[in-house]
């Protein structure tokens, strides 16, 4: 941030659009890789799936003014209890329709619009 305040939001994009590879790859193994595979994958996509909470939180405390540093917080605490809330029903439902794998797999493609939001506050 010292050097560009455009770059943590260009961290949480990558992180949020490459992390979306592992987890696939993941998916997609049903657990024949063996361990070391599997952990390692599993590794790589938790590291990049970890890059984009902190980073939203010092993000918008750089782009909001402090008047309005309440509401900005507010509105992101509310949107992130609804997705912890909503997320598993839609991924229940998800599961039954279109089976395990399909469902988390489509899930996964939900990290994409999240990172390209991500992005969008260095045009801020």
């Amino acid at each position: 941030y010292n050097s560009s305040a455009r770059l943590p939001p260009l961290l949480m994009l990558a992180a949020g659009s490459l992390g979306v590879l592992p987890m696939w790859a993941l998916i997609a193994s049903r657990g024949e890789w063996g361990f070391w595979p599997s952990a390692a994958c599993a590794a790589a996509g938790g590291f990049l799936a970890t890059q984009t909470g902190p980073n939203v939180r010092s993000t918008m405390v750089n782009v909001t003014r402090s008047e309005q540093r309440g509401v900005a917080f507010a509105a992101f605490t509310l949107s992130d209890d609804v997705g912890k809330g909503a997320g598993p029903f839609l991924i229940a439902t998800l599961v039954a329709q279109r089976g395990r794998e399909r469902a988390f797999s489509l899930a996964m493609l939900f990290w994409l619009p999240c990172a390209a939001l991500c992005a969008a506050t260095a045009l801020t």
